[in-house]
């Protein structure tokens, strides 16, 4: 590990060891204090990330005793405290102790992103329906990204159409906070449908409480688009079928589908005549 790798930052040396240094490479601020007890704790979580990335970002140390005016600049109210510097200006900032799975979120996310290759191969490959090879993909983007939010997304979307309910599962209910949550959490109730659906009678009096099942079963299966069309015609006869559940898991399909699907515009617009 190279000495410039973690240094430590006073007042004088900010602009050009941080502002300036971050046009080239990230640089992550550890505020914190002696008096900090868990401040040692995220200190010393931090520098194993930076020998690990070996350059890929610059850790610089700020003892805001020793320098309260920087701090006073930095507007640090709390530590421990992480801010992060690419092209001089701070793109990420978070106060508290965090797990070492959210310091290394935070770092990747700055990180210049080599494997996204990995997670645009994924995506091209759902779309044109080889799904293992998809899935291999983004499960490889997932690990090597340690859990970055849009490969986790992409890959709870081919898993689930793929009908791998429980894997996709574990996937959306502890989805992390990010950009991609609600999207992830819009797709829960058709993986809770895809769970639940060998509770389902196998028999019924209601015709459209059959056709939900075999829609069901043909999405399960892959067959999305003629389970969407199964739907849209139960949904024409009961527009709030199953309390409005059944619109949920239309849209949800929709966004498996992703918006780059050629017939997910048509879905959408169907889905909103028959509605309105």
């Amino acid at each position: 590990m190279a000495a410039a790798n973690i240094i430590d930052i006073s007042e004088d040396t900010f602009e050009f060891e941080v502002v300036n240094y971050s046009a080239e490479v990230p640089v992550v601020l550890d505020l914190w204090a002696p008096w900090c007890i868990p401040c040692r704790v995220q200190s010393r979580e931090l520098a194993k990330l930076a020998h690990e990335a070996d350059g890929g970002f610059r850790l610089a140390r700020i003892n805001v005793d020793d320098q309260p005016k920087l701090a006073a600049r930095l507007k640090v109210q709390q530590v421990p405290a992480v801010k992060a510097f690419v092209d001089g200006r701070i793109v990420a900032e978070v106060t508290g102790v965090l797990s070492e799975q959210n310091l290394r979120l935070l770092v990747d996310r700055i990180l210049p992103k080599a494997g996204n290759l990995l997670l645009e191969k994924g995506k091209s490959l759902m779309l044109l329906g080889d799904l293992a090879e998809a899935e291999e993909a983004l499960a490889q983007y997932v690990y090597e990204s340690h859990g970055e939010p849009a490969g986790l997304l992409a890959l709870a979307r081919v898993l689930l159409w793929q009908g791998r309910t429980q894997d996709a599962y574990v996937i959306l209910n502890n989805f992390p906070a990010s950009s991609e949550f609600k999207t992830a959490k819009s797709l829960l109730p058709l993986a809770t449908a895809y769970a639940s659906f060998d509770t389902l009678p196998q028999v019924s009096a209601n015709p459209l409480e059959a056709a939900y099942r075999n829609s069901l079963r043909l999405a399960r299966s892959g067959k999305i688009e003629i389970a969407l069309d199964g739907f849209l015609d139960i949904l024409r006869r009961e527009k709030h079928f199953h309390e409005g559940q059944l619109h949920d898991i239309y849209l949800a399909l929709l966004e498996v589908l992703g918006d780059a699907y050629p017939t997910v515009r048509q879905y959408r617009d169907d889905l909103s005549n028959v509605l309105f």
